[in-house]
Order: C-alpha cells, then sequence, then structure tokens
C-alpha cells in the first residue's frame, strides 16, 4: 500500500465490485502537477489514481464517489468508471457524456 501521511483523507466506503474497503484521498501535490483522486483497497495490493478537474471542489469529489449505479453488478466502482470504461485520464461526470477536454493527467492502478 502507499504512504498516505502526506494526502488528505476524504472519506471511506465499501467497495462491492473488489468486495473491499477503500480510503479516498486527494493528492494535491502530484508529479504532474494536478490533483488527483488516491483509492486504497484494504484487500489489494494495488490503488487507484485519477485527475480531478481544475474546477472540482473535494466535495464535488465526494459526490462523484457516491454517484449511485443504476446497474448493481457494474463490474466498476463509480470513481473508476472514466477510466476504466472510456480510457479517461480525468475524473468527469460519465453519466452525462463524453468526457471534456482537458490538460494531461494520469489515471493509473499503482502496485
Amino acid at each position: 500500500m502507499r504512504d498516505v501521511s502526506k494526502l488528505k483523507f476524504i472519506g471511506s466506503s465499501f467497495c462491492s465490485q473488489y468486495q473491499s474497503q477503500a480510503k479516498f484521498y486527494i493528492d494535491e501535490a502530484h508529479a504532474s502537477g494536478m490533483r488527483h483522486l488516491v483509492v486504497v483497497y484494504e484487500n489489494d495490493e494495488h490503488d487507484f489514481s485519477a485527475g480531478i478537474p481544475d474546477e472540482w471542489a473535494d466535495q464535488n469529489v465526494q459526490d462523484f464517489i457516491f454517484w449511485p449505479m443504476k446497474n448493481p453488478n457494474s463490474p466498476y466502482p463509480a470513481w473508476e468508471v472514466p477510466a476504466r470504461a472510456y480510457g479517461s485520464p480525468m475524473l468527469y461526470a460519465w453519466w452525462k457524456g463524453r468526457p471534456p477536454l482537458q490538460r494531461s493527467a494520469s489515471a493509473l492502478t499503482q502496485k
């Protein structure tokens, strides 16, 4: 698991897709210069990270994380949909349509 001591904790939730507790952090000092959402899964060695749009406040990120999925059998949690289903390195309101054009960011699973 990544060292989260310098990241801002914003909440936790059970992730039914991975049957794991997920802890959510904001990395305000990411190497890209953009804030990133970092998700650390309790029972997995992989973390998830994606860029946060500049105009999003912490509350927007929290609202995004807890966006209800229409399909309870979705293979991804809401916060991973932009990256996993649409290949976007940035978070965006995927239920509203295509991702907006953004400056470069990185979305990845880290070991």
